[in-house]
């Protein structure tokens, strides 16, 4: 159950211009919300609404119990509201004859049928945000925003007669329209499940087709590269589906990581995608030299670290002119021992090359990079390049 401490304020705010703390009152929110009964309209009998599935919008005329409808040997209307009955796409079609053509195959008796629905697109731009505007979009040499198609969908099993949504993806499109370098590419922004899919022996196996066939499927169309971001939720997150079962483990990141590397394993052995590689490993052979090579999603980890990084530059150079106004200074005013002073100076001239020094070592292999947001850069994708995945679907340097 989720805990939390919340004040409580005896007057109304709108009275008040400063507020004492002894009108304040610390209380738990402990408070559960009651369960919704409903009443057979036949026997009378009670039973929890969400127990019985009961839906007023999809039964209006009233809940009937099992006992009643089985004693006047009638059934249930049928639900209208049936995943079935949503509205089709090409990409759902596909992706829903893939995993149904693998259960086939594995012809276990508990399979039942997979039903795959895009349930919501979209044409949206991600905003280049300040820190990057200022260095490379006023100059011209980033455009300013991406054009990208977001899509929402969703699988479901029929399980005892009722649709279960057991599986949901959140993806970013990112077509030839699209300057770079976000031209052609898809980013899997958010994937979640919930862990109720039968047979449970092939419930990871059905998710990896989902991800499979989508890859397959964009391949198709002409995306040449994918990115995936391998973060699970923190504790008393959740990413698509608004809870979890208690009994639903948060993966690990490790764990994680090698659910994702076992999925596209599977994809390169099935030449869907060409290969795969961590972040940084793509950045050192494709020679990025710069931050606006680095391919710019909404939501993701690495336009807010360039932020972060662009701000600590800031300050650093700020820093460093406060400095030199102090060591100017602090000359004026012992100009009359020149001596010491230009001992001074060349002592920190030769601090500062060694400083410099240390700073441009790189690892073999690297490009060279003459500024200090890119050697930021490289330094954080060095750090986190395990849960950065980069996948080429087809092979040569456009991709």
């Amino acid at each position: 159950m989720l805990m939390s401490i919340f004040i409580q304020l005896k007057l109304p705010i709108s009275l008040l211009s400063t507020i004492n703390k002894d009108q304040f009152s610390k209380r738990k929110n402990d408070t559960l919300d009651p369960e919704q009964f409903v009443e057979c309209i036949e026997c009378g009998r009670k039973m929890h609404q969400i127990c019985v599935l009961h839906n007023e919008i999809i039964w209006p005329s009233g809940f009937v119990c099992d006992g009643c409808l089985k004693k006047s040997g009638r059934t249930r209307r049928e639900n209208k509201f049936s995943a079935r009955r949503l509205p089709t796409t090409r990409l759902g079609t596909f992706l829903e004859n893939r995993v149904n053509e693998f259960l086939r195959r594995q012809n276990h008796p508990e399979s039942g049928e997979v039903i795959v629905r895009v349930v919501h697109t979209s044409e949206k731009t991600v905003e280049v945000k300040p820190g990057m505007k200022a260095r490379f979009v006023d100059s011209g040499e980033m455009a300013e925003q991406f054009p990208y198609r977001t899509k929402a969908l969703f699988a479901f099993e029929e399980i005892d007669g009722v649709d279960l949504c057991f599986f949901g993806m959140h993806v970013q499109e990112y077509g030839s329209d699209c300057p770079q370098p976000n031209q052609r590419r898809v980013y899997i922004s958010y994937l979640d499940s919930v862990h109720f899919f039968r047979p449970k022996c092939l419930r990871t196996a059905v998710y990896h087709e989902i991800l499979i066939g989508y890859l397959e499927y964009v391949k198709k169309l002409g995306y040449t590269t994918g990115h995936i971001w391998a973060c699970p939720p923190s504790e008393g997150d959740d990413y698509i589906f608004h809870c979890h079962p208690p009994d639903q483990k948060i993966p690990k990141p490790k764990r994680l990581q090698e659910w994702y590397k076992k999925m596209l394993d599977k994809s390169v052995s099935e030449r869907i995608v060409h290969d795969y590689k961590d972040i940084f490993k793509q950045a050192t052979e494709d020679r990025l030299t710069s931050a606006k090579e680095l391919p710019y999603f909404e939501g993701d980890f690495w336009p807010n670290v360039l932020e972060e990084s662009i701000k600590e530059l800031e300050q650093e150079e700020e820093e460093r002119k406060r400095e030199e106004n102090t060591s100017n200074e602090s000359t004026d005013v012992s100009k009359g021992d020149s001596k010491n002073a230009k001992k001074k100076n060349n002592k920190k001239t030769s601090k500062n090359k060694s400083s410099l020094s240390r700073g441009n070592k790189k690892k073999p292999g690297m490009p060279n990079v003459s500024n200090d947001l890119s050697q930021k850069l490289y330094a954080t994708m060095e750090k986190h390049k395990e849960v950065f995945f980069v996948i080429r679907l087809i092979a040569g340097p456009q991709a």
